[in-house]
């Protein structure tokens, strides 16, 4: 069976865009990445194996901004300006605070399961980005874990 390589934060992003009400994600010609053929693949089916990752993922592999294996785009929050950077910050917070680790793999649903139950951890990990769209965050990630579990 194929295994997917993802970042902990972009399977997070799936099961709150799934808790939002998205049910079928459609691709992103303008940035070619892979975020809706790896979300399609979760959503359809629980027992897919997952390799956790804080590096360019199967995602980011063929975005236009990965450019050997760094993300060159760009972001605007407290400290960082690098997308790269931001984002393995994000990653190594929720392997450490949720007791994850990039050598085993796991199903799509153990994952979703675990992270679940860490769910109160989602305000530490993204703090740099305040408290209402933290909330917002949880909130969507909870119900669409929830939702993907039933």
């Amino acid at each position: 069976m194929e295994q997917i390589i993802i970042k902990p934060h972009h399977f997070m992003d799936i099961l709150k865009l799934y808790g939002s009400g998205i049910n079928i994600f459609v691709s992103d010609e303008k940035m070619g990445h892979d975020f809706y053929k790896v979300a399609n693949r979760i959503l359809k089916d629980r027992n897919v194996q997952l390799r956790l990752t804080t590096a360019a993922d199967d995602i980011c592999q063929p975005c236009i901004m990965c450019q050997n294996q760094i993300c060159i785009d760009r972001v605007n929050i407290a400290d960082y300006h690098s997308k790269d950077d931001y984002n393995r910050t994000l990653d190594k917070r929720l392997l450490e605070l949720m007791n994850l680790n990039t050598q085993s793999t796991y199903s799509a649903l153990e994952l979703c399961q675990l992270m679940l139950k860490y769910h109160h951890f989602i305000f530490d990990v993204w703090h740099e980005e305040g408290q209402t769209l933290n909330q917002k965050r949880h909130d969507l990630f909870v119900l669409g874990a929830q939702k993907y579990i039933k």
